[in-house]
């Protein structure tokens, strides 16, 4: 033994339970400020007798011939009332009719839809056509005026013999006068509208034209070329050309001694800004081949139209 406690290897059960509470009962007395009343004690655990082991057999076979009486008594109620169920109940036949189910009509033979219609991979697109220009207001009419006869003078028009002189009579207007006398009736009448800057025609009975440029004789022009042979083409903006919108567009562009576009003036422009900015762009990137007088460069200004066309992509 070590100290004052039994081994709990030689002491019974009830020893070491009383040993317990013996020592239950001292540490409840150190931490006790005050006594225990007289009531408080007689309802004190500790102090009951503990259940010897004859008490706890004689309840352990009480509740078990207890358990046996409650089955036995639930059995016999379920034989009982199964014989009573079993002797009023009457047997009766009951026959089942089974009834065949009437054959389905055959399903009616559907006519074949006919063969889909092959659609093509793509749709050509729908070209929109672009809304007409604007008509302008038409000018007024000119008023007419009577046609304006024009005397020439010159020293070979005099006659011969100093009868006098005699004027030769036409449309000259300006320039050299011919140098022999034609009758009124063999000379052309002054056109209605005459050209605001005319060239004289030379000889009689020729009426005046208008010129493209000063004619000079003996000096030849060369227009201004696409350097390589081809103009550029411009690039067709994307979303016109996925609405499929045409249009074109006219340049005037001015080409220096080298070659080299100085200038580009949209003319004629479209009513899209895409197209007129895409014109604009590849005139100004075009190389020419200058013009030429008697094999000279010169500068010039030339003109020409942008088509935007969908089946030219």
């Amino acid at each position: 033994m070590r100290g004052n406690r039994p081994s709990s290897r030689r002491t019974g059960l009830s020893v070491r339970k009383r040993t317990e509470r013996l020592v239950a009962r001292r540490r409840i007395a150190q931490h006790t400020r005050r006594p225990p009343t007289p009531a408080q004690l007689a309802f004190d655990p500790l102090a009951r007798p503990g259940h010897g082991s004859g008490r706890r057999a004689a309840r352990f076979w009480i509740a078990t011939v207890c358990s046996l009486l409650i089955h036995v008594a639930a059995i016999g109620v379920g034989v009982s009332f199964r014989s009573r169920r079993s002797a009023s109940s009457d047997r009766q036949e009951v026959k089942i009719l089974v009834r065949q189910k009437p054959p389905e009509p055959l399903p009616e033979k559907k006519p074949e839809p006919p063969p889909p219609i092959e659609k093509p991979d793509r749709i050509p697109p729908k070209i929109a056509k672009a809304p007409p220009p604007e008509k302008k207001p038409e000018p007024p009419p000119p008023t007419k005026a009577p046609p304006m006869r024009v005397v020439g003078l010159s020293l070979e028009s005099t006659t011969e013999g100093g009868a006098g002189p005699t004027f030769a009579v036409g449309n000259t207007r300006a320039g050299e006068t011919a140098t022999r006398a034609v009758a009124p009736k063999d000379v052309s009448p002054v056109p209605p509208e005459p050209a605001p800057n005319p060239i004289v025609a030379r000889g009689p009975g020729k009426s005046n034209q208008v010129a493209s440029r000063v004619p000079v004789a003996g000096v030849k022009y060369e227009n201004p070329k696409p350097r390589g042979g081809n103009k550029l083409k411009p690039p067709y903006p994307p979303t016109l050309r996925s609405q499929a919108i045409e249009d074109d567009v006219t340049v005037l562009v001015a080409i220096d001694v080298t070659g080299k576009v100085t200038s580009v003036k949209v003319i004629k422009p479209s009513q899209y800004p895409e197209m007129n900015e895409s014109a604009r762009a590849t005139a100004r990137q075009q190389e020419w081949d200058p013009a030429t007088r008697n094999g000279e460069p010169m500068p010039q200004s030339l003109s020409y139209t942008y088509r935007f066309r969908l089946e030219d992509e």
